[in-house]
């Protein structure tokens, strides 16, 4: 079941084997035959994003502009479509104080590979919650992290939705931070190929204007291994304000 590719060519085995490397490098000891049982257990039809196993054990929002000063003053954190808990984990060992660290998910999918990989679920587990929706308490977090997230939200009103609880959830004066893949501006057409929802960058930009957003930033960060298969996407960084 594992035979399938993923799109540089490599299988769900080979790329579990390298996720296990890159944490390895991060002081995680596995038992013998460890390897083994993780590839029985996880499949392409088990694993609910399985791109996201390329990028497990190097956390994305390290190289995001914004990360310096989120670790300056650290406030409130939620990290808002946590999956894996990567970026949780990157900002503990980054001296992040763990007790001002929240993520949420919709399901646990992505979090149990997570648990299995870094051996921690005890440790990351009472960090995390998980529901259907997202509870959205008012004006609750200092930082609100999205990490590839917006991507994936094909339907509009769950786009909107989404964007909305962020604002809510923030302090007033709190950060929305994060990334996502988007279109290039000179794309001519959004195809099949990729992730359901893929903006532009001045579709992005308003996006969060319209729903209340300030000081909209956004950089674009190239993807090499995008560009070599003829894509014209690229990963969106960016931040905003909500108003005080």
């Amino acid at each position: 079941m594992n035979e399938r590719r993923m799109p540089d060519g490599t299988t769900l085995a080979e790329e579990l084997i390298n996720a296990m490397g890159r944490i390895g490098r991060l002081g995680v000891v596995y038992p013998a035959g460890y390897s083994d049982t993780i590839i029985k257990k996880y499949t392409l039809e088990t694993v609910p994003y399985p791109y996201i196993v390329m990028h497990i054990g190097d956390p994305r929002i390290r190289r995001h502009f914004f990360y310096r000063e989120l670790l300056i003053k650290p406030g409130e954190f939620l990290d808002y479509g946590c999956g894996t808990g990567d970026t949780i984990r990157q900002l503990i060992r980054d001296g992040y104080p763990a007790d001002r660290i929240n993520g949420f998910d919709v399901n646990d999918g992505s979090l149990r590979l997570g648990y299995d990989l870094y051996l921690d679920k005890e440790e990351i587990e009472r960090l995390v919650s998980v529901a259907p929706a997202f509870s959205c308490p008012p004006e609750r977090y200092d930082f609100v992290y999205s990490g590839s997230v917006i991507h994936v939200l094909g339907e509009e009103k769950e786009f909107l939705d989404y964007l909305d609880k962020a604002n809510r959830t923030l302090k007033p004066g709190g950060i929305f931070f994060g990334s996502t893949l988007g279109l290039d501006d000179t794309a001519q057409r959004r195809g099949r190929e990729g992730p359901p929802r893929l903006m532009r960058e001045y579709e992005l930009h308003a996006a969060l204007d319209n729903r209340g957003f300030e000081n909209v930033r956004i950089v674009s960060e190239d993807r090499p291994e995008l560009e070599r298969r003829g894509l014209k996407f690229c990963l969106y960084q960016f931040s905003a304000d909500k108003g005080k």
